[in-house]
């Protein structure tokens, strides 16, 4: 065997450095994960960067190393919506600022952070899926805030569902934020959901999709997961909880209006219908959402049902309906921002395909679309919005409404809680 010159060897070893230096760039910075399927929130359901999680890029980090500290693209608040003209010329971004989207990964490398720098979603659903540990987790949703800012887009805001027990987006994080049915204090709501409020606002989270607002039935799906059974104590927890998470700065999503404790089953796995009259919702299972509609402790948020209700048409699930966001928005006054179910599961009972949920839920009156995934239903549905927009079967003052109510949910994450009150 002939034996190598040193020259050779040298070479040799530069080569096995630069082996071994590309396959550990490519692990930490370049490996992603399948976010393509389905992602869901904890349970059957499916902000300013220092004040909610941000962190620096990678360069301020290595700005003092390198003796100068280098500038973020952005360069202070987030831009205003674009008005109808601007909308009408150029739609792709504003429509992806209407999109709440999850992805799966638990890791800062995961190949959804491509998309997010290239496509400025509004918000993003942190799930069980992404959580492994409270560290690994605000190292995800400092993430989020790099991105944005490294792409020159407004930060996303950054949501998840911990309601408490089962559903809990990050297990034990926070302790049970529900009580069985009929017991608990008001005051033992209150003071859980101020513990879960300030520790997802530590970690990065803004948007918790809770309370559950849910009047229970026996044998409903509400049951074991609602306060009560009685509308005024629901009305009572949900009031405390939403105003401990306004206390904090994170915006609580009550939800599902209005109301599912009387379905026959869990409207996201197929379709729930109730069977009760409009006068029967409005004395019980409305009662919660018009104790936060409006008021000192308004709830910013309220997310519509998955569930086709006897008291509208029986047929269309509430959230792409428009007499029940006309319910919500104009009965109760509730003047904050509306976010639709789970579009993907609404199609179990809708028909069609998530991009044709989209639009009727624009259409309805909704203003964030709620796709936790996979990427291809994600991209379905932007597309068909855009679409929508250019072809004029979307009008661009509802696109623009919809938006200047989520900049305006966006604010209060950063301690701006003055409600939006949109005329058209």
């Amino acid at each position: 065997m002939s034996r190598l010159s040193p020259q050779a060897r040298l070479a040799a070893v530069a080569v096995a450095a630069l082996l071994v230096l590309g396959g550990a760039v490519y692990a930490i910075f370049l490996r992603g994960g399948d976010d393509d399927e389905p992602t869901l929130a904890a349970g059957s359901r499916f902000g300013d960067e220092g004040a909610a999680g941000g962190g620096g890029t990678l360069l301020d980090t290595l700005a003092p190393v390198l003796g100068a500290r280098v500038e973020s693209r952005r360069t202070g608040s987030d831009p205003a919506p674009p008005t109808e003209d601007e909308l009408r010329r150029a739609p792709a971004d504003p429509v992806a600022g209407l999109f709440l989207v999850g992805f799966r990964g638990k890791l800062r490398d995961t190949a959804f952070f491509e998309r997010l720098a290239a496509r400025p979603y509004g918000a993003i659903l942190l799930t069980q899926a992404n959580y492994e540990q409270p560290q690994q987790l605000s190292g995800l949703t400092s993430k989020i805030q790099e991105v944005a800012r490294a792409a020159g887009h407004p930060a996303p805001l950054v949501a998840a569902q911990q309601e408490g027990g089962e559903f809990n987006a990050f297990g034990n994080l926070a302790p049970d934020g529900q009580v069985d049915v009929g017991e608990g204090s008001r005051e033992a709501i209150a003071n859980s959901a101020r513990t879960t409020a300030e520790q997802l606002k530590a970690l990065g989270v803004g948007v918790n999709l809770a309370p559950n607002a849910d009047v229970a039935v026996a044998g409903g799906p509400g049951q074991g997961r609602a306060f009560s059974d009685a509308p005024d104590k629901v009305a009572s927890a949900v009031k405390a909880t939403v105003a401990q998470h306004n206390a904090a700065g994170v915006a609580a999503v009550v939800g599902p209006f209005p109301g599912t404790g009387a379905a026959s089953q869990d409207p996201n796995a197929g379709p729930a219908p109730v069977g009760l009259s409009l006068d029967d919702l409005r004395e019980s299972h409305m009662k919660p959402f018009a104790a936060v509609a409006s008021g000192a402790d308004r709830a910013p948020a309220m997310q519509m049902s998955n569930a086709i209700y006897v008291a509208f048409d029986g047929v269309t699930p509430a959230t792409l309906l428009p007499d029940a966001v006309k319910e919500l928005r104009d009965r109760l006054d509730f003047e904050g921002t509306i976010m639709s179910a789970d579009l993907v599961a609404t199609t179990a009972t809708a028909g069609g395909d998530v991009g044709e949920a989209a639009v009727a839920a624009l259409k309805a009156g909704v203003d964030m679309l709620v796709i936790p995934g996979g990427r291809a239903q994600q991209d379905q549905a932007y597309r068909a919005v855009v679409a929508a927009v250019r072809s004029g079967a979307l009008g661009p003052g509802r696109i623009v409404e919809a938006l200047e109510r989520i900049a305006a949910l966006r604010r209060f994450t950063r301690g701006t809680r003055e409600p939006v009150r949109v005329e058209r």
